[in-house]
């Protein structure tokens, strides 16, 4: 094939994949929830209480799941993490929202690190997250 034959088929290629066309709902299908950052508050109650906010976007608005772990802890006591509904409009999610969770410490003093992602209806899972509570100074 000589190379202006090769100059045509290559400009007919280009030509082709150019004129694809991918709507903003099928790149949001495809791509899943991200979770941008994670902010913990505090609120002194009996004891201290803290409140991870896991700021996260998923363009198909379908996050309906959050799985936290505990990795590492210092807690004299067995600790477990529960799994939750996220329960935010699928608009709100588009644009950006924020999911707040709670850890309520109790009299003992320690640390505990948990992972954490988010799970949309689509099984697609975001990036997963570190974060450490210190409690009563823990």
């Amino acid at each position: 094939m000589s190379s202006q034959s090769q100059n045509r088929l290559l400009a007919t290629a280009w030509a082709i994949v150019g004129s694809i066309a991918v709507s903003p709902a099928a790149l949001a299908q495809d791509s899943g929830p991200v979770i941008d950052s994670v902010t913990i508050r505090k609120e002194m109650q009996r004891y201290e209480t803290y409140y991870p906010e896991f700021h996260f976007h998923d363009p198909s608005g379908t996050v309906h799941f959050i799985h936290r772990e505990i990795i590492a802890t210092s807690s004299p006591k067995p600790l477990t993490a529960k799994d939750g509904i996220v329960s935010i409009s699928a608009e709100q999610q588009a644009k950006g929202a924020t999911y707040a969770g709670g850890w309520p410490c109790g009299a003992e003093t320690y640390y505990v690190t948990l992972n954490a992602f988010l799970m949309n209806l689509n099984g697609q899972k975001s990036n997963v997250v570190e974060y450490t509570i210190h409690c009563n100074g823990g």
